[in-house]
């Protein structure tokens, strides 16, 4: 499965971009027979209502969505059975109620506010996290 986080504003401190990247090293070393590739991209709201209209399955981060266990996370993201899926996290307006019509899925990582790069590293972790639950890597401890 093909997954691909689009961010609206940019990682803009050297400390999170190491992080979100330690994270992504980590999840193409240990996920790379369950997701390949993960893509992280800055884009543009035009990118953004371009993915919205495909067929993947399209999750919009916003602090008013659906809220997941760990373990529930893990469920929708490995046991998927669509081909991509695409997480976008806002900017500091969010998501216009448009975009949010368009998304298969709104999520919440957290009911606070948190920065694009804060949900950004968060999001990465927990998509490692329910690759090392699947593969039973002692990361997760129940």
């Amino acid at each position: 499965m093909k997954v691909q986080v689009l961010y609206l504003d940019k990682l803009k401190f050297d400390a999170e971009k190491k992080l979100a990247d330690k994270y992504l090293e980590r999840i193409k070393f240990a996920g790379n027979k369950l997701i390949n590739p993960i893509i992280l991209k800055h884009a543009n709201t035009s990118e953004i209502d371009q993915e919205l209209i495909t067929s993947s399955f399209n999750i919009l981060l916003d602090e008013r969505g659906q809220s997941l266990t760990t373990l529930e996370f893990a469920e929708l993201l490995i046991e998927s059975t669509h081909k991509k899926i695409n997480f976008f996290i806002g900017d500091t307006n969010g998501f216009s109620d448009i975009m949010k019509k368009k998304a298969d899925l709104l999520l919440s990582i957290s009911p606070m506010t948190l920065t694009h790069s804060f949900a950004t590293i968060i999001l990465l972790e927990q998509i490692y996290r329910a690759i090392t639950i699947k593969i039973n890597h002692p990361y997760h401890k129940n």
